[in-house]
C-alpha cells in the first residue's frame, strides 16, 4: 500500500475528502471451536484523515500520510473498516458535533468482525465464548506503572528491588510487543529474565501478580519434565501449546504472554562436564529451548499429534527462567552471583545469552517473616480471615502464636510457603470441630505436642548428625 503520499495531494483534495475511518487489524484464533482456525478482525484504532481514489483512506492522526485501503484486504495486517465524510457526518448529526462524531465510533473499538465474501459485507463477531476469551485491557498510558509497584508490594515482602526490576522488564516488553515496530525489532528489544535464589521467597508469585495487573496470560512450567525433540517426553514447544490454551485459544494474546520456565538450573546440575552425555540430556533440553528464546517460528499441534497446526510466534513472548541455584550461592548471598557462575554450574553460554538480566532473589529475616505473616495479601493469617468473614465465623488467636508460626517455618526452611504448611497444620483439628458442630468462633493456642513441631524435628536431625547417625 502507498503511503506518505500527503505531498502529492492538493489542499483542495484534502478539505473535499476529510472524515472518520475506524481501523482494523487482522487475527486467526478460533471464533468456534468446531469449525477450525478463521481470519477475524479486530477495530483498534479510530483515525481522522481524507479519503482519495475511492478507496484509500489517509491518516492525519498517529501515522501522518500513512495510507489504508478501505475494505478488506487480504495481503495487508491493518486497513481501514469503514470511512464516512465529514459532510455526511454533520448530516447525520444535524450540523457539525466533533464529539458525536468520535462517539459513534469509539463505540467501535475493541469489536471484532467477520469478513463475508460473498456479500463483500463485515459481520459482527457476537459469539458469547470467544468475547469471553477475549475480554481483556491492552497495556497503556493509563496502566501506572507506580501503582503496579505498589499493589505488587502488598503481597510480596522484602522483595522491593526485585520486584522494580521484573516490572520494570514485563512493564517495558508489553509496551513495546504492543507498538508498531516489526517483529525484528521487538525481539532486540525485549528482555528475557533468569530469576534465582532461595525456595519460597517469592519468584514465581511476582510474575502471576505482574501478569494479572498487565491481563496477560502466564504459564509456569516444571523444566524437569521436558526432553529434547525425539526422545520420550513432553517437547519444548508444548510450553507455547500450554500458554496458548491457556490464553483461550487466541494466539495473539498467547504470543505477548509470560512463559516460566521453573526449575530452570536442573537444568544445570552436574556442571560442565555433565552437557556432553548421550541421550536426553540436559543440554539436549537447553538447546531445544534456543527455539523458543531466539524468536521465531515454533510450530506445534493444538491437540499435540493430530490437531490443527499453530505457527507460534516467540518474538513478542517474555521469557523467564527460575532456579534456585543452590550450589553457586556466596556466603549465604545470592547479589554477587554472575553468568560466569551460571556458566560453570553447566548452564550453556548459548543459552545464557538469548537472556539480559539476571536477578536475585533475597533470603528471608525473622523480620520479614513476621511482615509477610502479618501484612501480605497472601498471608495465611490475612487468607483465613477472608474466609472466617465470609462464613460468618469470628478468629481469634494467643499472641505467642505469631513467634511460634515463626520459629516452626525458619526450621522447615521452605520460605513464605513454610507460613502457610505451618498454619494450616495448627489450624486443621480447629476447622474440622467449627464445621462439625457449627461453632460460631475459633481460638488459637500454641500446639503442646512438641514431636509435631518443626522445631523439635530439626534439633534431633542436628543431634543425629553430630554424633554420627544418618
Amino acid at each position: 500500500m502507498r503511503n506518505n503520499l500527503l505531498e502529492e495531494i492538493s489542499t483542495e483534495d484534502i478539505l473535499n475528502g476529510l472524515g472518520i475511518a475506524w481501523i482494523c487489524k487482522a487475527r486467526r484464533g478460533f471464533i468456534n471451536k468446531y469449525k477450525g482456525m478463521e481470519d477475524y478482525y479486530e477495530v483498534i484504532s479510530v483515525d481522522i484523515g481524507f479519503k482519495i481514489d475511492s478507496d484509500i483512506f489517509i491518516s492525519l492522526k498517529d501515522d501522518v500520510g500513512k495510507s489504508f485501503l478501505i475494505g478488506h484486504d487480504d495481503e495487508e495486517d491493518k486497513f481501514a473498516m469503514g470511512f464516512k465524510e465529514f459532510s455526511l457526518l454533520c448530516e447525520e448529526n444535524k450540523g457539525y458535533n466533533p464529539d458525536n462524531f468520535l462517539n459513534d465510533y469509539k463505540a467501535e473499538l475493541g469489536k471484532f468482525y467477520r469478513y463475508d465474501a460473498k456479500k463483500d459485507s463485515f459481520e459482527e463477531i457476537t459469539d458469547s465464548l470467544f468475547l469471553k476469551r477475549h475480554k481483556k485491557e491492552k497495556i497503556n498510558d493509563d496502566l501506572n506503572i507506580l501503582k503496579m509497584f505498589k499493589d505488587v508490594k502488598k503481597t510480596i515482602i522484602a522483595q522491593d528491588e526485585q520486584i522494580k526490576q521484573i516490572l520494570a522488564s514485563v512493564y517495558k516488553n508489553q509496551k513495546i510487543i504492543n507498538s508498531s515496530l516489526d517483529d525484528d525489532t521487538i525481539r532486540k528489544l525485549k528482555e528475557n529474565i533468569i530469576i534465582y535464589g532461595p525456595t519460597g521467597t517469592g519468584k514465581t508469585e511476582i510474575l502471576s501478580q505482574i501478569a494479572k495487573i498487565c491481563n496477560v496470560p502466564i504459564v509456569i512450567e516444571d523444566v524437569t519434565t521436558f526432553t529434547e525433540t525425539g526422545y520420550v517426553g513432553r517437547d519444548v514447544s508444548e510450553m507455547l501449546s500450554d500458554l496458548y490454551s491457556l490464553a483461550g485459544m487466541d494466539l495473539q494474546q498467547a504470543e505477548k504472554g509470560i512463559l516460566v520456565i521453573d526449575e530452570f538450573d536442573k537444568l544445570a546440575d552436574g556442571g560442565i562436564d555433565a552437557l556432553s552425555a548421550e541421550g536426553p540430556s540436559r543440554n539436549g533440553v537447553q538447546r531445544s529451548l534456543l527455539k523458543l528464546l531466539d524468536g521465531g517460528t515454533v510450530s506445534f499441534r493444538e491437540d499435540n499429534y493430530d490437531g490443527t497446526l499453530i505457527d507460534f510466534n516467540t518474538s513478542k513472548l517474555t521469557i523467564v527462567a527460575l532456579g534456585a541455584f543452590t550450589g553457586i550461592k556466596k556466603n549465604d548471598d545470592y547479589s554477587d552471583i554472575s553468568i560466569k557462575d551460571l556458566e560453570q554450574m553447566g548452564i550453556m553460554r548459548e543459552v545464557l545469552g538469548r537472556f539480559s538480566k539476571l536477578v536475585p532473589m533475597n533470603s528471608f529475616s525473622r523480620d520479614d517473616y513476621r511482615n509477610i505473616l502479618l501484612e501480605s495479601n497472601l498471608s495465611p493469617l490475612n487468607t483465613y480471615q477472608k474466609l472466617f468473614d465470609e462464613l460468618g465465623i469470628k478468629f481469634s488467636y494467643d499472641d505467642k502464636l505469631i513467634d511460634y508460626i515463626i520459629d516452626e517455618a525458619i526450621a522447615l526452611d521452605c520460605g513464605a510457603r513454610s507460613l502457610k504448611t505451618v498454619f494450616d497444620g495448627i489450624i486443621s483439628d480447629g476447622l474440622f470441630d467449627v464445621f462439625a458442630e457449627n461453632k460460631e468462633n475459633i481460638h488459637l493456642t500454641v500446639p503442646q505436642d512438641e514431636k509435631k513441631s518443626y522445631v523439635y524435628k530439626k534439633k534431633i536431625s542436628d543431634n543425629k548428625g553430630r554424633v554420627g547417625f544418618y
